[in-house]
């Protein structure tokens, strides 16, 4: 009995520390590919670091977040590169879209890799720090292209 309430602790624990997810689209060719599955460790804005993989839930111009598709309980999640934390110079992608000196204080600049398939912070503007929900720690296997997976 005891073996079972340490597991159910251990399955709380992770879901509270990690999510999981799979990519969807383009954006992030060629790191990430549609159908790789991520691993996403939950973390405090203060330990992003610029180069992270982060998930956040999707944004649209104007601020609207996408509802979840029928049938499913959680909203899309972006995965996109941190591109710009607060203080950091406005990547040059975004002072094309406008945007200009510095990031301002409790947002992030988040980019796709691939540009001319991503809707990202150069359509959206900076992302608040707080609806980002993780980092990407592990892609188990290989992606659909057959490259290998992990970091």
């Amino acid at each position: 009995m005891a073996a079972i309430g340490a597991c159910g602790a251990l399955v709380a624990w992770a879901r509270r520390g990690f999510l999981y997810s799979t990519v969807e689209g383009r954006s992030m060719e060629p790191t990430l590919y549609a159908g790789d599955r991520l691993l996403v460790r939950r973390v405090a804005a203060g330990r992003l670091r610029v180069g992270d993989l982060v998930v956040c839930p999707v944004r649209l111009p104007g601020g609207a977040v996408l509802l979840p598709p029928p049938g499913e309980s959680v909203p899309r999640l972006w995965v996109k590169r941190l591109a710009a934390l607060p203080g950091d110079p406005m990547p040059p992608g975004m002072v094309a879209a406008g945007y200009g000196g510095t990031v301002p204080p409790g947002v992030a600049v988040l980019l796709g890799d691939n540009p001319a398939a991503s809707t990202d912070s150069r359509a959206v503007g900076p992302v608040p720090l707080d609806r980002v929900l993780g980092r990407v720690v592990w892609r188990p296997g290989l992606s659909r292209e057959g490259s290998p997976a992990g970091w």
